[in-house]
């Protein structure tokens, strides 16, 4: 196989070269918003089926009580600890081999927890729930790297992730048990395993930005507003189903309120990517912190079943028009480099993960 001139000029004895086809200019690549849409939601979609499971059945067979929130925690530290290699695999060796590894581990960290589930084992669902967080860290770039054609790209992804969170309550109906359902959640990361081996092998080169751009004012807002946003979100997403349980709700019926809890959080997205005039980000950053801040006082106050689940969606909303703000925080002016974007997504998942452990 012959070489171009500029690729012969650079080798070296003991280089590594890959065989893998060329990369391809950034304008060919960046603009697959529907593989990537896809790819999100089956994402957000095995999120919301382990999310309906998980807190009530971490409850029943934890140890202790002081242990029920660990394996949402860890599933939380999980995709924390993938930000940084996400975002170093996704360019250096392409986004088939990134999205790949992360689809790969939710696979098995799904079937890792329902089979610890069957067998009453607490610390194989903490390793089980650690394995789906790292593929949910994986998940998040989805976003980060449609930005790189338009930040409107990025919100066509989170939309995404609405249409497939309307597909919960179906899916864990047909599941039928909390296994099921989490190997439910492991099928769907196969499939979209089968949408990562798709995409490109790799980007070509850009320009790196500089650091001003890494360390500007809107990523530094973006990057705070959304660390709350992220805390409250997780600490209202654990609390809310164990409240539910309490009282006397049906697994249907908390099925169905996470489902619509998840639609709530990416359902501003998908408004906003047909109007975006309606989120200036500054404004929608403080309304979208007032409703997250109203829904937990009615999920932790835990009046009853309606009050929980209103709270719920109040907080899924906020959430959802603080992460419309904060991405166009992040991507309207410049593009962030790949470390910036991995330490933004550290900050907000570290920050769900003290949510997690605090709530």
């Amino acid at each position: 196989m012959s070489l171009p001139t500029e690729q012969e000029a650079d080798m070296r004895v003991g280089a590594l070269y890959c065989a893998c086809p060329a990369s391809l200019p950034r304008a060919n690549v960046t603009d697959n918003r529907l593989t990537l849409a896809a790819g999100f939601g089956l994402a957000v979609l095995a999120q919301a089926l382990v999310l309906t499971v998980l807190p009530e059945q971490s409850r029943l067979i934890a140890p202790t009580v002081a242990r029920i929130g660990w394996p949402f925690a860890l599933m939380l530290i999980g995709a924390a600890l993938a930000s940084f290699p996400a975002a170093m695999l996704v360019d250096s060796f392409g986004r088939r081999a990134a999205f790949g590894l992360g689809a790969s581990l939710g696979a098995a960290g799904g079937a890792l927890a329902a089979f610890a589930i069957t067998k009453g084992n607490f610390f194989g669902l903490c390793l089980g729930a650690f394995w789906l967080g790292l593929a949910q860290g994986f998940a998040l770039f989805y976003r980060h790297i449609a930005a790189q054609g338009s930040a409107q790209g990025s919100l066509t992804v989170l939309a995404g992730g609405a249409v497939a969170a309307l597909l919960s309550p179906l899916v864990v109906a047909l599941a039928g048990s909390p296994a099921l359902t989490l190997m439910a959640a492991s099928g769907l990361h196969i499939a979209s395993l089968s949408l990562a081996v798709r995409m490109p092998h790799a980007l070509g080169h850009a320009a790196a930005p500089s650091v001003a751009n890494r360390l500007s004012r809107g990523f530094v807002l973006a990057t705070i507003a959304g660390a709350f946003a992220w805390f409250v979100m997780s600490a209202g997403m654990l609390h809310g189903p164990l409240t539910l349980a309490v009282c006397a709700a049906g697994p249907a019926f908390i099925g169905g309120a996470m489902g619509w809890h998840l639609f709530s959080m990416y359902g501003p997205a998908a408004v906003a990517s047909w109007l975006p005039g309606l989120f200036p980000p500054l404004p929608a950053l403080g309304v979208g912190g007032v409703v997250m801040i109203a829904g937990a006082s009615g999920v932790y106050a835990g009046a009853s079943i309606a009050g929980v689940t209103l709270g719920l969606l109040a907080i899924g909303v906020g959430w959802g028009v603080m992460n419309v703000a904060a991405l166009r925080l992040l991507h309207d002016s410049a593009r962030p480099s790949r470390a910036a974007l991995a330490l933004h997504d550290l900050c907000l998942l570290g920050a769900a993960a003290a949510g997690a452990l605090v709530f």
